[in-house]
């Protein structure tokens, strides 16, 4: 996504978890940049905050056609018809660019060590699983499948990750084992498809309800302090920043397939301090 191609492509992109926060964030600063004509999608489970964000698309890019897909990416009985929603209609001959942001994602429980687990959260760890790994998987099967390699197109993934990705948190056992397997998922779909453009992009510290949830009920003491220090330095990054950093990536088009790049390297210096206590 060079950035003499940002606005003269015709473009087709995807948006999961885009109701709120870095989701809705990235959706409004992706389709102002895109080319009349050009289609994003937008998933999430609110109906009224989907919608919202909707209006705020239509607002930055009247030219661009936004559709919602009400959708719960846990939900394993639906998958399949969420995956044919998504790109219901759609002929792939009519863009020369693709793009598939997976930002649905969850923290489940961080107020509990992993040893505090028991049998009776099967159900919740199963959930987890299928929206923070099997369904990142299934809708990237489908993108590929419905947008293959063509000439004079271009295909791009990215997969918001996290620090939790590469750097264990305690309270955070459950939500670094998804952010791990996504990222070893991502970096070997760049192997697997070279002419795929993969990044995992890492959106810094962003003011979000995650966040707070993390704070607040990290069982952690050591880690609610870390969270701490970084909203009183005011490192805390709103999601349009985060969204407008991201962008600024893709246009340069310059990282290796299958990378990992934060937001900011101060906040990775604050991290590996706290790693190595």
């Amino acid at each position: 996504m060079a950035s003499s191609e940002t606005s003269s492509l015709k473009s087709f992109c995807i948006v999961t978890g885009a109701s709120r926060g870095i989701g809705r964030a990235i959706a409004i600063a992706l389709s102002s940049k895109f080319s009349a004509e050009s289609h994003i999608v937008l998933t999430g489970r609110s109906v009224d905050a989907l919608n919202e964000t909707q209006r705020m698309v239509q607002a930055a890019a009247p030219g661009v056609q936004c559709k919602v897909v009400i959708a719960d990416h846990s939900d394993e009985g639906n998958i399949s018809s969420t995956l044919s929603e998504i790109t219901k209609d759609v002929s792939p001959d009519e863009f020369q660019r693709f793009l598939l942001i997976h930002n649905a994602a969850s923290m489940w429980d961080v107020s509990r060590y992993a040893g505090q687990s028991t049998t009776s959260d099967l159900r919740s760890l199963q959930d987890f699983c299928m929206l923070n790994i099997t369904s990142a998987l299934l809708l990237t099967s489908h993108y590929l499948k419905t947008f293959p390699q063509r000439n004079g197109a271009s295909r791009t993934i990215v997969n918001i990750s996290s620090l939790a990705a590469l750097v264990p948190f305690p309270g955070c056992s459950v939500y670094c084992m998804g952010k791990a397997a996504r990222h070893m998922l991502f970096r070997t779909i760049a192997l697997e498809e070279p002419d795929v453009r993969v990044l995992n992009y890492d959106p810094g510290a962003v003011d979000t309800a995650m966040f707070r949830d993390n704070a607040t009920n990290n069982a952690s003491v050591d880690v609610r302090q870390m969270l701490e220090r970084l909203e009183n330095d005011q490192q805390l990054l709103k999601p349009d920043q985060t969204a407008a950093m991201l962008l600024s990536i893709l246009e340069k088009d310059a990282f290796e397939s299958g990378a990992h790049l934060s937001y900011s390297d101060d906040l990775a210096k604050t991290v590996d301090d706290f790693d190595k206590k």
